[in-house]
């Protein structure tokens, strides 16, 4: 009966003692992962913004919609303390970016039309905030839709 208790004892001692070792162990290992992505990425927020349409206005009429849906990447701590919530502000610089640009034809935009589209809708959206806090604009979906392919849709639904 003894022996059965000094076991018990025995195992209970050598448990304890292997979890603090590990716990121990665990502790003085590197910092934990957790404030590796503010090494990363500076503590920048990515988000994501609803999809809008654009009308697209040639020669007094509409020609189609430019269908677009926008992501952009801000300073955290700074996206808490704004009062207007900033992918509204960045909505509108986007559909002002995209309805005021005479130069480029939706119909056949090219690949290396966007990233000018993007940088127009950083400055713009920083110059209303008067400071630097949209990073950077990433373009999640973007695609013309002319006026007859909107009619043609719109007759198959009823």
């Amino acid at each position: 009966m003894i022996k059965t208790i000094l076991a018990g004892t025995w195992a209970c001692v050598v448990t304890l003692g292997a979890a603090y070792a590990a716990v121990s162990w665990q502790s003085s290992a590197e910092p934990a992962v957790e404030h590796e992505p503010e090494k990363l990425y500076g503590g920048l927020e990515t988000v994501r913004t609803r999809m809008i349409s654009v009308p697209v206005i040639r020669g007094g009429g509409i020609q189609g919609y430019v269908m677009a849906q926008f992501s952009f990447t801000a300073d955290a701590k700074i996206l808490k303390k704004l009062t207007v919530k900033a992918d509204v502000v960045v909505l509108d610089e986007a559909f002002k970016a995209v309805y005021g640009e005479d130069s480029l034809d939706f119909r056949t935009v090219t690949k290396q039309d966007l990233p000018e589209l993007g940088k127009r809708i950083v400055e713009g959206s920083n110059k209303r905030f008067g400071t630097k806090i949209i990073q950077d604009v990433f373009i999640q979906e973007f695609g013309y839709v002319n006026k007859d392919g909107t009619r043609a849709a719109g007759k198959r639904g009823t």
